[in-house]
């Protein structure tokens, strides 16, 4: 099962506040064969849903929890600025 980090729930606990989402929408993270992405959505029956701080933060659907198997979601501060990444 995906790990998410200390620093990757306050970085998607950020993203939800500075959109100022209801407390029902969290970010769900899409694999496709195009590629990996992030969308806000609510909380499907099968999806696992991960918390930082009591709020429901990042959901995974059953595909997505195969695909990413035990990785590690993390973000780090780049010259770039932000980024999200697995490990």
């Amino acid at each position: 099962m995906l790990t998410l980090t200390e620093a990757a729930g306050a970085h998607l606990a950020d993203i939800l506040a500075d959109k100022e989402c209801p407390d029902d929408v969290a970010v769900r993270f899409v694999c496709a064969e195009s590629g990996n992405s992030l969308m806000l959505d609510s909380k499907k029956a099968d999806d696992s849903a991960f918390e930082h701080e009591g709020r429901t933060v990042l959901l995974l659907d059953q595909s997505a929890v195969e695909v990413l198997g035990d990785e590690t979601l993390d973000f780090k501060q780049t010259d770039a600025g932000g980024a999200l990444f697995l490990k």
